[in-house]
């Protein structure tokens, strides 16, 4: 089974361990938590309280009472929105304390790694979220989509059929065409390329911006 880090997200090393433990093994006591994984039983109950307590855990009200993983995806979920507040409070406060900044631009590779960048823009959208979206990253993003959906004007398309856009996506287009983003009229995300070879381009440039908006009304 692959390794299972849940440390960049505030978890220790114990508690990752116990995490995959509990995925191979299903609901299982604290006593044999300890013995698959090798831990002292206090060790063992500590890290399986610290799981329940961020919600990667649910414990039991059985006798002996056992403790079950929270299913991963309802997990990366959780942790999506925890890093999407996060990310709001330091942005509002880099707002504060900062003078305008430098239009940047910057390449982005990777399926994951852009996944990961577009749920961070479109749920920290303010206004509005407008633009085309590959259908193969809109499952990946689809927590960011229902956030921004409470606070910001959403029209997005996708690039091809997914099996579910909760109303949320308001038609496709061409699966060919690339995916374009304009977050609050100011940052713009465009990507190519299909699994682990998609390449994106994210700018805050103002020019940029006004040929993206030029690129939507001809793609819409």
């Amino acid at each position: 089974m692959t390794e299972i880090d849940l440390t960049p997200f505030r978890f220790t090393p114990t508690e990752s361990v116990v995490y995959s433990a509990l995925l191979r093994l299903g609901p299982s006591t604290g006593y044999g938590i300890g013995r698959a994984t090798r831990l002292a039983r206090a060790n063992a109950y500590a890290a399986l309280e610290g799981l329940v307590t961020r919600g990667a855990a649910q414990r039991t009200s059985g006798r002996p009472i056992q403790y079950r993983p929270a299913d991963p995806q309802a997990l990366l979920a959780r942790l999506a929105a925890e890093q999407g507040e996060a990310l709001d409070r330091l942005s509002h406060a880099l707002s504060d304390a900062s003078h305008p900044a430098e239009p940047e631009t910057r390449v982005i590779a990777g399926a994951r790694a852009v996944a990961n960048l577009i749920q961070q823009l479109v749920a920290r959208a303010d206004h509005t979220v407008q633009g085309i979206l590959a259908a193969d990253l809109w499952r990946p993003t689809l927590p960011a989509w229902r956030r921004a959906m409470t606070r910001a004007a959403v029209d997005v398309r996708l690039a091809g059929e997914a099996t579910d856009t909760e109303g949320i996506a308001k038609g496709a287009v061409d699966p060919g065409t690339p995916t374009l983003l304009l977050i609050d009229d100011a940052q713009v995300l465009t990507a190519t390329g299909g699994g682990d070879q998609v390449t994106a381009l994210w700018s805050s440039h103002p020019l940029i911006a006004t040929l993206a908006r030029s690129a939507l009304r001809n793609l819409t």
